[in-house]
């Protein structure tokens, strides 16, 4: 990879549009090393292994019993939405998802951009309020709505499962009017991978949405690559036992839910990468384990045409977006992605289109229950 300080390298990703000379530089994806880690990204770092990182590691040895692990985003309602903010609950087939809009965004009115967002959590926990605080600092930057999914979790459900709820949130984005180059994919960690298996589910329909924002994303089910990372020593969040505890909940909820009479097969977004995928930036902690991630899934989309940026930020902790604005690098990562947003929409038409199909008498948006164009 092509890596260069952050001073010198400051050419922003380009829109779907770009050419690939132009945004993969000969097949190889483009990787910016940022500046820092602050005295508060340190400090965040610090507290993470001396907090979180225990608690991973003794739930690590839990994992084969019933965890109350839907207390933590129950937990985090305390996190008021800040003054002006505007939160509202969708109701899905199967799931719900909360529309947010910061002081001063338009209405989701099919109008302009909108962010579909996929919450991390190793896909067994967290939700709308334990990432209250990217998602309304994003729908700022950004300057757009944010639908962010409340999908169900492992291992009561499966991945197969999760990732339908999060088809259904960006069908109901294309029921209110919003076509693919208005809206951009946006994940964290396991939320990263439901991001980028999404996208590919959309090639089928022939939808390609604007782009594709990963953050500390986890896109490899795999958990040998990631034990072997040399970042596994580095990691304040993650131990190495925690990638064995992932693949055990992936495989019970795989089993607990057949398909066609046998488990759930396991899928690697990975092994699927096309040129048709839409340009993707990744933000990653360079002493993370998910480093691995970010540059395997940068380089297999840079190599298949594919325009891929990687902005590696050192020393900070797994998800440091989380620290915003108490860590300043939070704060100016989620504005270089508001800005990649922006960038990745700009051709997109801003006046208010008509309901597509999806609305429109058909019986998939009767059976999904078609909204109006009230503004929410």
């Amino acid at each position: 990879m092509l890596k260069m300080s952050s001073y010198y390298a400051r050419r922003p990703l380009q829109s779907s549009g770009c050419s690939n000379s132009d945004s993969c530089w000969d097949g190889a994806p483009i990787e910016i090393t940022e500046s820092g880690p602050s005295v508060a990204g340190r400090l965040a770092a610090l507290a993470s292994r001396m907090t979180i990182k225990p608690l991973m590691t003794v739930g690590s040895y839990l994992s084969p019993l019933p965890l109350p692990l839907g207390f933590v985003d129950f937990a985090c309602r305390v996190w008021r939405p800040g003054q002006g903010t505007v939160r509202t609950t969708i109701n899905l087939p199967n799931a719900t998802a909360q529309l947010v809009r910061a002081p001063g965004v338009r209405a989701a009115d099919g109008a302009g951009r909108v962010v579909l967002y996929l919450h991390g959590g190793a896909f067994v926990m967290c939700g709308p309020n334990s990432h209250s605080r990217i998602v309304n600092a994003l729908s700022g930057f950004a300057e757009s709505p944010v639908l962010i999914v409340d999908y169900r979790l492992i291992p009561k459900h499966s991945l197969g499962m999760a990732l339908d709820d999060c088809h259904d949130a960006y069908q109901w984005l294309r029921a209110r009017g919003y076509r693919p180059e208005q809206i951009v994919l946006a994940g964290d960690s396991a939320g990263g991978y439901l991001a980028l298996a999404l996208a590919q589910r959309l090639q089928c329909d022939d939808e390609k949405p604007a782009a594709i924002v990963a953050i500390s994303p986890l896109l490899q089910l795999a958990k040998g690559p990631k034990q072997d990372h040399p970042n596994i020593g580095t990691d304040a969040m993650f131990p190495a036992r925690a990638f064995d505890a992932l693949a055990a909940w992936v495989r019970a909820a795989a089993a607990k839910n057949m398909v066609d009479g046998r488990p759930e097969d396991l899928y690697e977004p990975l092994d699927h990468i096309e040129s048709s995928l839409p340009p993707t930036l990744i933000h990653v902690s360079g002493s993370e384990v998910l480093l691995h991630d970010a540059q395997l899934g940068a380089g297999k989309l840079a190599a298949a045409g594919v325009c891929a940026e990687v902005r590696v930020w050192p020393g900070q902790a797994h998800l440091f977006q989380l620290a915003t604005p108490l860590v300043p690098e939070a704060t100016c990562s989620l504005r270089q992605i508001g800005q990649f947003i922006r960038d990745a929409t700009a051709d997109s038409s801003l006046s208010p289109v008509h309901r597509s199909r999806y609305v429109a008498g058909s019986p998939r948006a009767a059976s999904r229950g078609a909204f109006g164009q009230s503004p929410i």
